[in-house]
C-alpha cells in the first residue's frame, strides 16, 4: 500500500507545484484545455469540446464550444485559485437555449454546477451538478433528452441521479429491402451511489473519471502498456487506498431498439450492489439482479422473468494481483520466476459464485427449436487457494426444463442438430425435434461434483521456481519456459494428488431417471490419471425402448418426406436402449445399476467386467 501511495504523490502532483507556484491565469488555461473531450472531469459528466479557451481574471470561455458535437454559443465558467492546487468552480454561462442554422438545438430549463476541484487527482473535491428539461437535437434528427441530471461529490463518496433518459435517431426504411438505421434508448430511472472510507480527498470522482475518460478508450491505441497505465491508475488511485467501499447501481425501465439488427431489448430493472471490506487483503462482494428481461431479434427471442448472479472474495491481494498484472506485460527482470501467473490468477483465498434464473426461455437463432426453464440454479466455490488441500464445489439445479419444435416457415423442414462422431450409437445424429427427442432430455436435474487435495501452495512454489525467459508478449520465449518446467508441474499432483467426487446427481425425463456417485483419485499417469468408481442406477429403459418402437411404426406408416430418417432414427434410440439396458446389472423390475471401475493396473472394469471382453 505504501508503495502505491508514494507513486500516486509521484505521479499525480505537478512538478511545478513543488518546485514554484504558477500563475493563476496559466493554470487555469491549461486546467480547462486538459479537461475538453474529459467525461466527468472539469465540466461534469458529459464533456465540453472547443476549439480554445480564453481566460479574463478568474473566467475561462470556451471558444466555439461544442457539447455532443453541437455548436453550444457561449460556455463560461469561473475558476478561482484556492491554493495547494485546489480551485473553487461555479458556471457561470451553459447552454439553456440555443438553435442552430443547421437544425441543431440545445434547451434545457437549468444547467448549473459548482465545486473544489483538485487538479492534483483532477476531480472534484465536492460538486453539485444539475440539469433539468435537458434536449439536443442534432443536425441529421437525433434526439438526446433527460428530464433531470443530478451529479454529487464529496471527499468520501459520489451519486448520480438521471431520470427520463431518451435517445433516438435514425430513418424507418423507405421501401421494402432498405436498411432500418433507427436506434432508440430509453431509462426511466438510473441511480448510481458509491462511499468509500480511506480514501484520498476526491478520489472517488477522479476515478470515476478515468474509468469514463475518452482518453482511457485512446490507450488501446497506443498499445498494451498504455492501457494496462490507465487500469492500475484506476486501481491506485481509489481501490487500493480504500478501507472500505460500497457501491449501487440501480436501473428501471429500460428499452433498447437497434433497427440494423431489428433488436429489441427491455428490462423492467437491474441492480449491482458491491461491497469491499480490508486492506492489504480485501474481503468483496457484487450481487447483480435483474427482473423482466425480454430479447428480441427478428423472430427469435429470450427471456427471463428474474435472475441474480452472486460473487463472494475473500482474501483478495488486489495489490499483489495489479503489480504481477503490470509485470506480465513488461520485460522479465533478472531472477523473476512464473510466480505472477499464480498472483495473477489465483490473488484470493476463496472465491464464490451462486447464480439463481426464473422462468427462462430461449430460442435458437436458427428456429430449429427453443429450450425453457422454470428455474434454475448454479454454484461454484474456489477455497483454500493459497494452501495445499484446496477445494472446489461445483452444484447444479434445474427444474420444469421443456425441449419444443419451433414452427417453421412454409416449406420448410427444420434439420436435424448433426455432431458426427461425437454419439457413434445414435450414427451422428444427436438431436431431433421430435416427441421421442423430447422424451428423451431431462425436465429437471440437480448435481454436486466437488475436487479435493488441490496442491495449491505446491504449484506456488513450483511456478516460483520455474525462471522467466521472457514476456507474454513474446510467445516463444514463454513456451520454453513453460515446457522446461513441465515436469515441476507435476510433482506437486504426485505429492498430494487431489480427488474428485461426485454426489447427488439425479436426472429425471419422461421415461426413465439417473442418478450418479462415484469418487476418483486423480494422479499425473496415463491412461486413466488416477483410479475411483462411479455407479450409476438407471430406471426406465423399457418405457424408451417401448416410445422408440412406437415412433419408429408411425413413421413408416406416416406419408411423410423423412419417414425413413425418422424410422432410422427411432430404431437407433431402440437399439441404444437395449444395449444399455444388457450392459448393467438389474436391481429391480425396470432398473439397471451400472459399476464403473477404473483400477490402478489402467483397467476399465463394468460391473466387475473388463470392458475390453464385453
Amino acid at each position: 500500500m505504501t508503495f502505491f501511495r508514494l507513486y500516486r504523490i509521484a505521479a499525480l502532483v505537478p512538478l511545478s507545484l513543488i518546485c514554484a507556484p504558477l500563475a493563476a491565469a496559466q493554470s487555469v488555461t491549461e486546467i480547462v484545455e486538459g479537461e475538453l473531450h474529459h467525461a466527468f472531469g472539469l465540466f461534469g459528466p458529459v464533456a465540453f469540446d472547443a476549439d480554445g479557451v480564453t481566460v479574463s481574471g478568474d473566467t475561462a470561455t470556451l471558444d466555439r464550444a461544442r457539447y455532443g458535437g453541437i455548436l453550444a454559443g457561449a460556455v463560461s465558467l469561473d475558476i478561482r485559485p484556492l491554493g495547494d492546487g485546489v480551485f473553487d468552480v461555479q458556471s457561470r454561462n451553459v447552454p439553456t437555449d440555443v438553435m442552430n442554422p443547421d437544425g441543431s438545438a440545445i434547451t434545457a430549463d437549468q444547467w448549473r454546477f459548482d465545486g473544489e476541484w483538485n487538479d492534483a487527482i483532477k476531480g472534484y473535491q465536492s460538486l453539485d451538478y444539475q440539469i433539468s428539461g435537458l434536449s439536443m437535437i442534432t443536425a441529421d434528427g437525433a434526439l438526446y433528452a433527460a428530464s433531470d441530471i443530478v451529479m454529487r461529490a464529496d471527499e468520501n463518496g459520489y451519486s448520480l441521479r438521471l431520470t427520463g433518459l431518451t435517445l433516438g435517431g435514425g430513418d424507418a426504411p423507405a421501401v421494402p429491402g432498405e436498411l432500418d438505421t433507427r436506434f432508440g434508448l430509453t431509462i426511466e430511472n438510473l441511480i448510481y451511489e458509491g462511499r468509500w472510507t480511506g480514501s484520498a480527498a476526491g478520489a472517488p470522482y477522479a476515478s470515476l473519471g478515468r474509468s469514463l475518460d475518452l482518453r482511457f478508450l485512446d490507450a488501446r491505441a497506443e498499445g498494451g502498456d498504455a492501457l494496462l497505465a490507465s487500469t492500475l491508475a484506476h486501481l491506485e488511485n481509489l481501490y487500493l487506498p480504500a478501507s472500505s467501499s460500497f457501491t449501487d447501481l440501480q436501473v428501471s425501465g429500460l428499452s433498447l431498439y437497434f433497427g440494423p439488427q431489428q433488436l429489441e431489448v427491455s428490462l423492467e430493472s437491474f441492480s449491482i450492489p458491491a461491497s469491499s471490506q480490508g486492506e492489504q487483503l480485501k474481503s468483496q462482494m457484487i450481487n447483480i439482479v435483474l427482473d423482466g428481461l425480454d430479447i428480441r431479434r427478428r423472430e427469435d427471442f429470450a427471456s427471463l422473468n428474474s435472475g441474480s448472479i452472486n460473487v463472494d472474495l475473500e482474501g483478495a491481494d488486489v495489490e499483489g494481483f495489479s503489480r504481477a498484472l503490470a509485470s506480465l506485460f513488461k520485460p522479465a527482470e533478472p531472477g523473476a520466476s512464473w510466480s505472477i501467473l499464480a498472483d495473477t490468477l489465483l490473488f484470493f483465498d476463496s472465491i464464490g459464485f451462486e447464480g439463481y434464473a426464473e422462468d427462462l426461455v430461449f430460442a435458437l437463432p436458427d428456429r430449429l427449436f427453443s429450450l425453457s426453464m422454470k428455474q434454475a440454479r448454479g454454484a461454484l466455490g474456489l477455497t483454500d487457494m493459497r494452501l495445499d488441500g484446496g477445494f472446489i464445489t461445483l452444484l447444479g439445479q434445474a427444474e420444469g426444463i421443456d425441449l419444443s419444435a419451433m414452427t417453421s416457415p412454409a416449406g420448410v423442414e427444420p434439420d436435424p442438430i448433426v455432431i458426427p462422431s461425437v454419439v457413434p450409437v445414435l450414427g451422428g445424429r444427436l438431436i431431433r425435434f421430435d416427441p421421442l427427442s423430447q422424451s428423451l432430455v431431462p425436465s429437471e436435474f440437480e448435481g454436486t461434483l466437488e475436487v479435493t487435495g488441490l496442491p495449491m501452495a505446491n504449484l506456488r512454489q513450483t511456478l516460483a521456481s520455474l525462471p522467466r525467459s521472457g514476456s507474454v508478449q513474446e510467445p516463444s520465449a514463454l513456451m520454453r519456459s513453460l515446457v522446461s518446467g513441465a515436469l515441476g508441474m507435476v510433482t506437486p499432483f504426485l505429492i498430494q494428488p487431489p480427488r474428485v467426487g461426485i454426489t447427488d446427481a439425479f436426472a429425471r425425463a419422461d421415461d426413465y431417471t439417473m442418478t450418479i456417485t462415484g469418487e476418483h483419485q486423480v494422479m499425473p499417469i496415463p491412461p486413466l490419471f488416477g483410479f475411483g468408481t462411479f455407479t450409476a442406477t438407471v430406471e426406465g429403459l423399457n418405457k424408451v425402448e417401448a416410445r422408440a418402437n412406437a415412433a419408429t411404426e408411425a413413421a413408416l406408416a406416416a406419408d411423410a418426406t423423412d419417414e425413413q430418417g425418422v424410422a432410422d432414427y427411432g430404431r437407433r434410440i431402440a437399439g441404444w436402449a437395449e444395449r444399455l439396458r444388457d450392459l448393467g446389472t438389474a436391481s429391480s423390475a425396470n432398473a439397471q445399476t451400472y459399476v464403473l471401475e477404473l483400477t490402478q493396473f489402467g483397467e476399465i472394469e463394468l460391473n466387475g467386467n473388463p470392458l475390453n471382453q464385453r
